[in-house]
């Protein structure tokens, strides 16, 4: 069976998922790299389309509603007296001299459905699918509205490169993301399996794993997709894994220590 027989399979019927138990252990690393893929692509796509949009529309926004602001001791000083918020469409620009606003304010705001750069009192926050990283001013070497512009202007040049090794990085940290969920539910499984005392090895336990993720990897990847943001994902992607994999065990019988291997 070829791996997407065995990816069709894997969404609806435990029975088949036990019979790739025993399969040789490079077939399931495959199926893992799919899998990561398969919740990359979503992510990458949106990353680098706000990446993009951005830098199109930053520069303008910077220069024409960013009010003139210093940096002293790592703090934003401005004239502004409240937190201003520019909505570009699929971005959002924030700046806040006042040490108002939070990120989890901003996240709370957004969701997972837009993209934001925030000027806050004493640090950068860059919010974008996938991605949630803060800069302090002193890291960006900004002391003043002049340097951001210059900042921005080095950014634009560089996001040929910033973007894709961006998206490298967060490509490499899915797989690896994957691979522990897998490594962590083959070890629950290898417990309800009596820890291997009905024929069930952590082996066969791991195999196991990596197809039960099916489900939950493409319930997650349209999510992704849709930008429809879903409390709990992880918590639910986790609870369907494991009742998938409970159902696979319960198809094995206790005595069948051996299956040929695929």
């Amino acid at each position: 069976m070829n791996i997407f027989k065995r990816f069709a399979k894997s969404l609806y019927s435990p029975e088949d998922i036990a019979t790739f138990r025993a399969d040789k252990i490079w077939k399931s690393i495959i199926y893992i790299l799919l899998i990561s893929i398969l919740i990359f692509l979503p992510i990458g796509y949106h990353t680098a389309t706000a990446a993009n949009d951005a830098m199109k529309v930053g520069a303008d926004t910077i220069k024409n509603d960013i009010p003139d602001f210093t940096v002293k001791d790592g703090k934003l000083v401005s004239d502004a007296k409240k937190p201003i918020t520019i909505d570009q469409g699929s971005i959002y620009f924030y700046f806040d001299s006042t040490d108002s606003l939070t990120t989890d304010q901003i996240d709370n705001q957004l969701g997972s459905a837009d993209s934001a750069i925030a000027f806050l009192s004493d640090t950068i926050y860059i919010k974008a699918p996938g991605v949630d990283q803060t800069v302090s001013y002193a890291t960006a070497g900004i002391g003043s509205k002049a340097d951001l512009i210059s900042f921005y202007q080095s950014m634009e040049d560089l996001s040929k490169y910033f973007i894709p090794i961006l998206l490298g990085i967060i490509s490499i940290a899915m797989i690896l993301v994957t691979f522990f969920k897998v490594a962590l539910y083959a070890l629950f499984g290898f417990i309800m399996s009596g820890f291997g005392r009905m024929g069930i090895t952590y082996y066969h336990n791991w195999n196991i794993a990596a197809y039960s993720m099916t489900l939950a990897s493409v319930f997650t990847m349209i999510m992704y997709w849709f930008q429809i943001t879903v409390p709990y994902l992880s918590t639910i992607n986790m609870a369907v894994s494991f009742f998938i994999i409970f159902l696979v065990i319960r198809q094995i019988p206790p005595t069948d220590q051996k299956q040929p291997v695929q």
